[in-house]
């Protein structure tokens, strides 16, 4: 995958897509890259601290 096609995965991983729809939402790229991105993704996310303990990643500011 190229770079730009990488970012778009991202994005859409961002977005809340799981991993199922995001091998349905992109057919011509393949499948391990994708789990790739995905993965990579999630993993930065949860050492970043983003993700509550329910993993999923929702912050509510009621200021």
């Amino acid at each position: 995958m190229k770079e730009q096609d990488i970012r778009a995965v991202e994005s859409m991983c961002r977005c809340g897509l799981d991993l199922e729809g995001l091998i349905s939402s992109f057919p011509k790229f393949p499948e391990d890259e994708i789990r790739a991105v995905y993965e990579a993704y999630i993993g930065a996310r949860n050492e970043d601290g983003n993700a509550d303990k329910n993993g999923t990643g929702i912050s509510i500011n009621c200021s």
